[in-house]
């Protein structure tokens, strides 16, 4: 039984957790590269996609979850308020699921705390809702898993749901997922850790065999995704990997010098800590033998191993060395969370990450501030659009973190829009419907930028037929290949219907 002590300790946590997660939800911006195209893909699923622009993807797709959250929220919620929620729930999902990992393998430390920079990463930034989610359900369900003290067959079954729910929100959670609990099988198999395996009787084997069992099938599907991709690798470059992981890459979000400080703060903590850590460990008696409680820490050795071997992919995965780091730093901290470290040894570190994170998010809400005028002003321009147009957004925005600004004409009403970037992969749930032109296709894909085309199709009055051109941004340079074919189509095709400081809606003529 816990006493009044630790009771305390969980609730201060749990609730530390929360505020930092319900910060999100103040903030004036908070964008998110690939977020806005998820956003436009949910409503697409909610509402059903544009007949003969956008088809349901009929392969195998991983990526559903996350994108069917999404959709329920946009339900009861206005459509970037859904993604607010969203972010809000995978930024104490990361949190709490660590923590409960760590309670799962005994640790009861505030040292767990040391999460809060790690909830809100470079990959939030960029939008990666799937691969977060996944790894939220993944430390949950694994905390779940490494806790039963008795399998059944429910039990079984519900593991093997469990499987398919984490390759459905993301292949990477499934593997992370099969790390952790493929650790603990091996320590129950030849460890002291004894569970009642009632399916085929209490033996020291019928649990693994069980889990290996139940797990294939989920494996196997995995395995045949993955040889259906096409992937391109690239070099392997340990000095560079090395650096990004000297320079915290998956926490730096914005501006490496700007943040320099706020990491090298990071680093300081998460080593001293470490060492800490490390020195307890060493100081046992028990230092050589093998403890479930270990298993956080070999995970992450796994993690860091394969950082160093995998290369990150041109093809259908990218950013796989910045995934590997993120996880494998948060299975240390929560390795760290399971060590007994005295209350005033881990009493600094922690005070000082509460500090740190309060302040970062501070200066992320100042430095994302501007972001909220060009994000209201596109939204402004979308209700300008009738429903049902066909748009064809035109983007001059030069900075990365708008690059999918243009998903905001169709999040939040019924127009045809011939930009989303998961359309154009394989692995999103919709896909172009197959009868989309080529010229439209690539200048989805950003192949061709410079509508050498528009006037062909507007003239064969082809399908999807354009009727409104929308152009973002506040560029003016009138030299560009865009702009000098679009000048004569605006001009003899089309009038300014409306305008504000950022968005142009020009209507073409029937």
């Amino acid at each position: 039984m816990e006493g009044p002590y630790a009771r305390s300790l969980h609730r201060a946590i749990l609730a530390i957790l929360t505020l930092n997660a319900l910060w999100v939800l103040t903030v004036p911006s908070f964008p998110t590269l690939d977020g806005w195209s998820h956003l436009h893909t949910a409503r697409m699923l909610l509402h059903g996609p544009p007949e003969g622009v956008f088809c349901s993807n009929p392969g195998i797709v991983p990526n559903r979850i996350g994108h069917g959250i999404l959709a329920a929220l946009q339900v009861i919620l206005p459509a970037m308020a859904a993604e607010r929620v969203l972010l809000a729930l995978i930024i104490f999902g990361i949190g709490a699921g660590a923590y409960q990992l760590a309670r799962a393998f005994g640790g009861r430390s505030p040292v767990i705390l040391l999460i809060l920079p790690f909830t809100v990463n470079f990959l939030l930034v960029l939008g990666f809702h799937n691969f977060l989610l996944g790894l939220a359900f993944a430390m949950f369900l694994s905390a779940w898993w490494v806790g039963l003290t008795r399998i059944t067959w429910p039990v079984l079954i519900g593991y093997a749901a469990t499987t398919f729910l984490l390759f459905y929100t993301h292949t990477t959670a499934l593997v992370l997922f099969f790390l952790i609990t493929g650790a603990h099988e091996l320590a129950c198999l030849a460890g002291p850790h004894m569970r009642t395996v009632l399916p085929l009787g209490n033996k020291r084997w019928s649990g693994t065999v069980l889990f290996a069992a139940f797990s294939l099938p989920a494996g196997l599907l995995f395995l045949y995704f993955n040889a259906s991709q096409a992937t391109a690798w690239g070099a392997v470059d340990p000095e560079v990997n090395l650096r990004e992981l000297f320079n915290l890459r998956s926490i730096l979000l914005y501006n490496q010098e700007a943040e320099s400080k706020f990491t090298y703060a990071v680093k300081l903590i998460l080593t001293g800590t470490f060492v800490l850590g490390m020195i307890h460990l060493l100081s046992r008696p028990d230092r050589f033998r093998p403890h479930h409680a270990h298993i956080p820490l070999l995970v992450a050795l796994v993690l860091f191993a394969l950082y160093f071997i995998l290369p990150d992919s041109s093809g259908y995965a990218s950013y796989i060395t910045v995934r590997l780091q993120l996880m494998a730093l948060i299975m240390v901290i929560i390795w760290l969370a399971t060590r007994p470290l005295p209350l005033l040894a881990v009493g600094a570190p922690v005070i000082m990450i509460l500090l740190l994170q309060f302040a970062r998010n501070n200066h992320i809400e100042q430095a994302m501030a501007p972001i909220a005028e060009q994000r209201d002003q596109v939204l402004d321009a979308a209700r300008h659009l009738p429903p049902g147009s066909v748009v064809l957004p035109i983007s001059s925005e030069e900075n990365w973190l708008l690059d999918h600004v243009a998903s905001l004409l169709a999040v939040e009403n019924d127009v045809i829009l011939l930009d989303n970037y998961e359309a154009m992969q394989s692995y999103f749930p919709l896909v172009l419907c197959p009868d989309v032109p080529g010229p439209i296709r690539d200048h989805m894909a950003r192949h061709d930028r410079c509508l050498a085309w528009l006037n062909d199709h507007l003239d064969q009055r082809a399908a999807p037929a354009i009727d409104h051109i929308v152009l973002l941004g506040y560029s003016t340079d009138s030299t560009s290949c865009t702009a000098t074919a679009l000048r004569g189509i605006l001009q003899e095709r089309a009038k300014l219907s409306y305008t504000n400081a950022y968005a142009k809606i020009y209507a073409l003529h029937p």
